[in-house]
């Protein structure tokens, strides 16, 4: 996503499993390599992290 990926839109490399298609490759942005996880940012639990997600995805909505 060349100009960003708006708030509410999955990423367009996301498989229907929710995983990355580019993890490992060289075309992988380094925005995407270079977050760690963090239990502020991820939570205790996939769970956890996917509504972490949405809290910020709706904070930061147009």
């Amino acid at each position: 996503m060349p100009d960003g990926k708006p708030a509410g839109v999955a990423c367009v490399q996301l498989d229907e499993t929710l995983r990355c298609r580019l993890f490992g490759r060289p075309e992988r942005p380094a925005v995407c390599g270079s977050l760690r996880p963090a239990e502020d940012m991820c939570g205790a639990s996939r769970t956890a992290a996917f509504a972490l997600l949405e809290q910020l995805e709706r904070a930061t909505a147009p």
